[in-house]
């Protein structure tokens, strides 16, 4: 699954505490349901994934994807939701779905995201009975956003407000293993999947490998078994 783009991440405020120079708050990413639904349409094609909805015994919420592979047929994989502070079942199902969304791997980067401290300006914030709160002022997602393996920085129309090392980006990331086709490798792992000791999702996270061929020998050797 590939990683999420700069536009398919927001942001909001998680808290705001006072410093010696005003005040300072921290920023939590987080993706929107549409997000998940597009990438889903991108990787695997809008007939062949589906989502479902159900209560667990102690009631809560609970969403399922489903995605169709050929020879293996409908594969899913389940979270459960929580209210949000708004729209409360509304906000339920949604988060139910993205959580789901991650256990398929959309948008699991941003569980990485370092912490992210902004200062905060006079006019991007306000005290009411004694908690501070951002004003209207105050919108990181309409800052301009860079987000890497290395680094996170958002800039203003003023400049830069934030740039954070991503202290455990790797230096150089290890290459996947080459797989081909007809190898002795190729077939281990076609092995390994028909044994149902893998999957070929995780045979794409582990190797390189070609997708299709990989599918069309993993359903010959089924129908040979």
């Amino acid at each position: 699954m590939r990683k999420l783009r700069v536009d398919e991440i927001d942001f909001r405020v998680g808290m705001i505490k006072k410093s010696a120079n005003g005040a300072f708050c921290t920023l939590l990413a987080y993706k929107d349901a549409r997000v998940d639904m597009a990438i889903l349409d991108e990787t695997y094609g809008q007939e062949r994934w589906q989502n479902e909805y159900k209560r667990d015994s102690k009631g809560v919420l609970q969403c399922g994807i489903g995605v169709h592979f050929d020879g293996i047929g409908w594969v899913w994989k389940w979270s459960n939701g929580t209210e949000s502070q708004t729209e409360a079942q509304k906000g339920e199902y949604s988060d139910a779905f993205k959580r789901a969304g991650f256990m398929w791997g959309i948008g699991r980067e941003l569980y990485d995201m370092p912490t992210l401290f902004i200062n905060l300006k006079q006019d991007e914030y306000f005290e009411r009975n004694g908690k501070l709160k951002q004003s209207n002022k105050f919108k990181p997602n309409d800052w301009q956003w860079t987000i890497t393996d290395e680094v996170v920085q958002a800039k203003d129309a003023n400049g830069v407000r934030l740039n954070v090392a991503v202290k455990n980006a790797p230096p150089n990331a290890p290459k996947k293993k080459v797989v081909k086709f007809g190898t002795d490798e190729f077939i281990k792992v076609v092995d390994w999947i028909v044994e149902e000791k893998g999957t070929i999702e995780r045979a794409k996270e582990l190797y390189d490998i070609d997708e299709d061929e990989l599918k069309k020998a993993v359903i010959v050797k089924k129908e040979l078994t």
